[in-house]
């Protein structure tokens, strides 16, 4: 299965999250994109539901010299390691230090560029759903996953146009419910699944939840 690009599989993806919403009134449901890939799929999914939209950011931790990610962290957590990655590469804890203190920066930096003077959307007691363009890295998804959760959500859903089946046990076990319209057997990136698919810029993502948070009800036009 393949889409057209963001917007479409948002659309699609949806319908597929509606019914895991139910009957739950104005004021009980928000959604969260991925940023910054996720918050386009992400708003389609805000726009149907006539929720608000906000943006969860994770970093990858990475050390120079290695393409392989170390690890991840969001905003207030302790990171997440891939401590295979770690024996593997041979990692100092001076240079795990130093990818942590610049990614938990980058952080804070864009989650202040996405949100402008807005405040975060209030997570407590309300069914969240953390949307994706793709889940084919378990560290990215669970570190979202695991910052939503303290806020302690009535619900958490989390949902993605594709999802590798090799991650969708590990997701499952600490969402509601795992929602994807496509389960590969192997996904190592979102791209091939996509047309389209540009690298979503910082303006990109900051005009997308401008514009969806002051006109809830406009985000398909265009």
């Amino acid at each position: 299965m393949r889409f057209l690009d963001r917007v479409t599989a948002g659309r699609r993806l949806a319908e597929a999250v509606a019914p895991f919403i139910g009957s739950r009134t104005d004021g009980e449901v928000v959604v969260l994109g991925l940023a910054p890939g996720g918050l386009p799929v992400a708003a389609e999914v805000a726009a149907e539901l006539g929720a608000p939209l906000d943006a969860t950011v994770v970093r990858k931790l990475s050390v120079p010299g290695h393409d392989r990610p170390i690890g991840a962290v969001a905003d207030g957590d302790p990171p997440l390691f891939d401590h295979d990655a770690l024996k593997v590469l041979g990692v100092t804890p001076i240079e795990v230090a130093a990818s942590l203190k610049h990614e938990r920066a980058e952080v804070h930096r864009h989650e202040a560029l996405y949100r402008e003077d807005r405040a975060p959307l209030r997570v407590q007691g309300r069914t969240a759903v953390l949307v994706s363009d793709g889940l084919t890295d378990a560290l990215t998804a669970q570190a979202a996953v695991r910052t939503l959760l303290a806020d302690r959500p009535d619900h958490l859903l989390l949902a993605a146009p594709v999802c590798d089946a090799r991650l969708a046990d590990d997701l499952r076990r600490d969402v509601d419910a795992l929602i994807c319209l496509h389960l590969p057997d192997y996904a190592h990136a979102a791209g091939p699944f996509y047309g389209e698919f540009h690298t979503v810029t910082t303006r990109e993502a900051v005009l997308l939840l401008r514009r969806h948070n002051r006109h809830p009800e406009g985000a398909h036009s265009g």
